[in-house]
């Protein structure tokens, strides 16, 4: 498939998510890597109204460096993502995967386990529902969590954090919270990680009904 309707199915997920009220506002940001150079990914820019968004809304960024590709030419004014850096450290931690979704579920926003600045990440248990097969896990009541970060001011802090945590732990979930934040969530492609953004909807709704 072409770089440009790998964008376009992306950003016509970004509308379907704003309906959805997981992208309200300018919320959110979504990417993937580019279909020829696995070094460099795609993230929506800055401040865009995701109900409109479409491909000429994605700029390509250097996974190393965190830096616009060299060379490119979008749209005057397009600038990366603020949580650009959040997706880097997914790509970082996992090259294999080829999309990341950051998003704000409401109930994602919901999770409060106590993170802190000095305890910048807990681990939340899941239910062990049928829906958790959706990650690839098999196991008959499976016992797994999902990294809760705490939401420091700087996304880079973030990002840093949650970098560290995913090379050292490999969580077996493809998701982690920012308390008080949104969602993050990845696959190999868009197809996997739409998958993976479902069912982790799917689990904290659950959760959130079960309290």
């Amino acid at each position: 498939m072409s770089q440009k309707k790998i964008l376009t199915r992306l950003a016509e997920s970004g509308v379907l998510y704003h309906s959805k009220g997981w992208m309200p506002g300018t919320a959110g940001n979504l990417s993937v890597k580019d279909s020829k150079d696995p070094n460099v990914f795609w993230v929506s820019g800055s401040g865009l109204d995701k109900n409109g968004l479409s491909r000429k809304d994605f700029l390509p960024v250097q996974i190393e460096t965190g830096k616009v590709l060299e060379g490119w030419k979008g749209r005057e004014g397009l600038r990366p993502s603020a949580e650009t850096s959040i997706h880097r450290a997914v790509y970082k931690a996992f090259p294999v995967m080829g999309c990341s979704l950051h998003v704000h579920t409401p109930e994602s926003n919901l999770v409060e386990i106590g993170v802190s600045k000095e305890n910048p990440i807990e681990e939340l248990p899941l239910l062990p529902l049928e829906i958790i097969k959706a990650f690839g896990i098999w196991d008959e009541n499976p016992n797994v969590s999902a990294p809760v970060l705490y939401n420091y001011p700087s996304v880079q802090e973030i990002s840093d954090h949650l970098e560290k945590y995913l090379i050292d732990h490999k969580p077996r979930v493809p998701f982690c919270i920012i308390e008080k934040h949104g969602i993050t969530v990845w696959g190999k492609d868009l197809v996997q990680a739409n998958r993976h953004l479902e069912a982790a909807d799917f689990l904290l709704k659950v959760r959130a009904m079960s309290k």
